[in-house]
């Protein structure tokens, strides 16, 4: 049913798409429209296939600009679509995985090899562009995905476009739990570790109920040092984060 949806999704996409191509003018721009509509809308039906629950606290960022989060999951890149359209920014290697490599790229994702320093300039310039066309472009500094007991010291290399430039980066943290009685949202929810895919997105979709709070923040950070932007968003983040445990939330909107 997962697989199906995306497919659907993406073949909405390309139909959206295909008048703005022979549009001199203005293409771009309508096709990041249908692609920040499709997204939301993908990210909102896998919520509904996966049985994942999502509450939201504060309120979401604006268009065009650049957002941080801390990173637990696979399933955060659904989440975060299914509440607000956003561009995110993952390691190389996903564009490599079967279908949903050619899907990520399809969403306009943007792919940096974070080992390869010459790999973050274009990167950057990505980010730029998007930005340019009113995206939210979101980044996960922590540059792995943890099992949520805190948020991990940022990388600040991609944060130095927003530093040159003296933007505000605005930042959310997520959290995850699981119902009373099922397995803790660390073990199943969180991607970290040597967990192989494959036996992990079994046990994450067999389970009955997953709940997520994304917690927006409510103030933006600037700094022209990418390194102390990087650490005051960490800061900022941590005063807010709820570590990841395996008890269920007082309440729920469903996404």
């Amino acid at each position: 049913m997962v697989g199906a949806w995306t497919t659907a999704v993406a073949g909405l996409m390309l139909a959206a798409w295909l008048p703005t191509l022979l549009r001199s003018r203005g293409g771009p721009a309508r096709r990041a429209r249908a692609r920040r509509r499709a997204m939301h809308r993908w990210g909102r039906g896998m919520m509904r296939a996966t049985g994942v629950r999502v509450a939201t606290e504060g309120e979401a960022p604006p268009e065009g600009v650049l957002v941080v989060s801390n990173h637990l999951s696979y399933l955060d890149v659904a989440v975060l679509g299914s509440v607000v359209p956003m561009v995110f920014v993952s390691k190389a290697g996903v564009r490599r995985w079967p279908f949903w490599g050619f899907m990520a790229a399809l969403g306009g994702t943007v792919f940096v090899d974070r080992s390869r320093k010459r790999d973050v300039i274009p990167a950057l310039a990505s980010i730029r562009l998007a930005l340019e066309r009113g995206d939210r472009v979101i980044v996960f500094p922590e540059a792995t995905s943890t099992k949520g007991a805190t948020i991990l010291p940022f990388k600040p290399a991609l944060l130095a476009a927003a530093a040159a430039d003296g933007k505000p980066v605005h930042w959310m943290t997520l959290t995850y739990s699981t119902a009373p009685g099922s397995p803790p949202a660390r073990d199943r929810v969180c991607w970290w570790g040597d967990m192989g895919f494959v036996p992990h997105a079994l046990a994450l979709f067999a389970l009955r109920r997953v709940h997520c709070t994304v917690l927006f923040g409510d103030t933006p950070v600037r700094s022209t040092d990418r390194k102390e932007l990087a650490a005051a968003l960490r800061s900022a983040m941590l005063q807010r984060f709820e570590p990841v445990d395996g008890g269920e939330p007082p309440g729920d909107s469903g996404a």
